[in-house]
């Protein structure tokens, strides 16, 4: 069986959504082909900075119906050591299968040729067209968007991690909470930090908590003992785990996992027709909390270049852009995601930020995707 189409956004997290959504409302035919039947959990933090914020109010997003939870302040703990601090702005966490899902559906109502559950296994670039090939099914595409996330298509585009140990993602999340654990999440992010990674607590729901790990995969190996071995293991350095653990119920039976994360990897070049965004363009360490407005601000970015630069050069120009919103953060959040992995740096690290409260939006300033706006305004 043999579809034909003019731009395809393999993807329907929040970067191929948005690529589409913009495309779609601008009168530009797209389809948009996902793996997944409907949006789904997937590993990952689930914060939003301001800037993408402010682009789903933009879309009209339901955040009272998403059940957000809106974060004012953040928590740091490492071996029993606790400093608060008020965020320099304000960010809210949503849980993807809500946020995906209904990005998915906006973008079919705007006019998205949206295909679920089908999973494209092989791109072959074929003159001026790209076939994809799932299953017994090819599409092909003259301009094609990919914005498949953290999973890889192979050899179509390799993406290589900075240089560094290999990482693990993990993810489980908890329900049935007790007020304790409420009341310590109110309007806060928690992050704790132990050797060889760091994690992140949050609220995503009224009673559902996400606890993400970024690790190395030594580490899960020495503690798979038990569903939730791993978070045994640290729960005597991070209060707010521990807490956790002894008032809530895990929501899944198993965790959820992604190896090999290229944190780092960032585009170097660009490819007539191919337009790549989110974390296949960019991965950016986790702590910052840019992921999602990254993804967001890229899939407006290249569809602004769809729309308006000539088809000769707008996958460079458009790179050009997203390589620059990408090493904005790069710059500084890459050698702070390998130090915060070290415990000696990130007790060091509190203390500083302790004494030196100011620090904070320092770091914050230089470590967001500032470019979103820009973006979104084509949309």
């Amino acid at each position: 069986m043999s579809d034909n189409g003019g731009v395809v956004v393999l993807g329907g997290g929040p970067a191929g959504s948005m690529t589409a959504l913009t495309l779609a409302r601008e009168g530009v035919p797209c389809r948009l082909l996902e793996r997944n039947p409907a949006g789904v959990d997937k590993v990952c933090g689930e914060f939003l900075s301001p800037e993408a914020v402010s682009a789903l109010d933009g879309l009209g997003f339901p955040w009272a119906a998403a059940q957000a939870s809106t974060i004012r302040a953040l928590r740091l703990d490492n071996r029993g050591r606790t400093v608060c601090l008020p965020l320099p702005f304000e960010g809210r966490s949503v849980a993807r299968a809500f946020l995906d899902g209904w990005l998915l559906q906006n973008a079919r109502q705007a006019g998205v040729h949206v295909s679920l559950g089908v999973h494209v296994r092989e791109v072959v670039r074929s003159g001026d067209h790209f076939q994809l090939l799932a299953g017994d099914r090819t599409f092909f595409a003259g301009t094609l968007v990919l914005a498949t996330g953290k999973h890889s298509l192979g050899p179509f585009h390799p993406r290589q991690a900075a240089p560094g140990p290999a990482l693990l993602g993990w993810k489980m999340n908890f329900h049935k909470l007790g007020q304790g654990i409420v009341d310590a999440l109110h309007h806060t992010l928690g992050l704790f930090f132990f050797d060889g990674g760091y994690g992140g607590i949050s609220r995503v729901a009224d009673d559902e908590v996400t606890v993400s790990l970024l690790l190395q995969p030594a580490f899960l190996q020495q503690h798979r003992q038990g569903g939730l071995g791993v978070l045994d293991a640290l729960k005597g350095d991070a209060p707010l785990l521990d807490q956790l653990l002894g008032e809530g119920e895990p929501v899944w039976e198993r965790p959820k996992t992604v190896a090999n994360l290229p944190y780092g990897h960032c585009d170097a070049g660009a490819e007539a027709s191919l337009f790549v965004v989110g974390d296949q363009f960019a991965v950016l360490p986790s702590f910052t909390g840019t992921g999602m407005s990254f993804a967001m601000a890229s899939g407006s970015l290249a569809a602004r270049h769809i729309l308006l630069s000539p088809p000769t050069t707008a996958p460079w120009h458009y790179a050009a852009e997203a390589r620059a919103m990408a090493h904005k953060v790069l710059q500084l959040a890459l050698p702070l995601h390998r130090l915060l992995q070290r415990p000696a740096f990130a007790r060091l690290a509190m203390t500083a930020l302790a004494w030196v409260p100011q620090l904070m939006p320092a770091v914050a300033r230089r470590t967001r995707v500032m470019h979103i706006d820009r973006a979104k305004h084509a949309a």
